[in-house]
């Protein structure tokens, strides 16, 4: 992921719109639907939907649907409305067992982060883990029952096995000391069949 300057991240969050998925953690080959949620009235819309960095589809409806191989695959749009243009950017990962999603909020200024795993399969000591910007304090806000460590990552493991339909969550904060470049990235993990399985954490993503 590229380096964002934190009050440039700050002004797209308070901006209230929002790139949504069906799901950011579909199977391999499913079919989502992505949604631009809060955007201006009359605003259009450009979608780049298979990460090349060029926009494919132009459109006045702030939806769009994509078929997702297995994989990472990172989306894009581009929301224009009075001679604005706005970029919101998403990773959807489709994998047949685990998947783990990223959402922040805006609060002050702060970031609210909330990690939440689920599983399509039995999954053993599902965890993450997340790298935590540098300039930024940390406080975990709910650690949900996890056990989880700070040191040059964040570390979180829950020690249960993971059925299907069943979901974790993780909060955490991150506090500012200074206007500073950072970036978020993760990994979700775990044991399926004895074998360990790791995708990257879905959702928000910087532009």
């Amino acid at each position: 992921m590229r380096a964002l300057f934190a009050g440039v991240l700050w002004g797209v969050l308070a901006l209230g719109a929002t790139l949504q998925c069906s799901t950011f953690t579909p199977g391999p080959g499913e079919t989502v639907t992505l949604s631009v949620v809060g955007a201006p009235a009359g605003a259009a819309f450009r979608w780049d939907l298979d990460g090349d960095g060029r926009f494919e589809l132009s459109s006045r409806e702030p939806h769009a649907t994509l078929s997702v191989a297995a994989g990472p695959r990172l989306v894009r749009v581009e929301v224009v409305s009075g001679g604005r243009a706005e970029l919101l950017t998403a990773l959807i990962v489709a994998h047949p067992h685990l998947g783990a999603v990223r959402t922040l909020t805006l609060e002050g200024t702060t970031l609210l982060v909330q990690v939440t795993v689920q599983s399509k399969v039995p999954v053993i000591a599902p965890g993450f883990v997340e790298e935590i910007p540098k300039g930024f304090a940390l406080e975990v806000v709910a650690e949900g029952g996890a056990f989880w460590r700070r040191a040059e990552k964040l570390e979180v493991l829950w020690p249960l096995i993971l059925e299907p339909g069943m979901r974790l969550a993780f909060t955490y904060r991150l506090h500012p000391l200074a206007e500073t470049p950072f970036q978020l990235s993760g990994a979700v993990s775990g044991y399926v069949e004895g074998r360990r399985v790791e995708v990257p954490i879905a959702g928000f993503f910087q532009p």
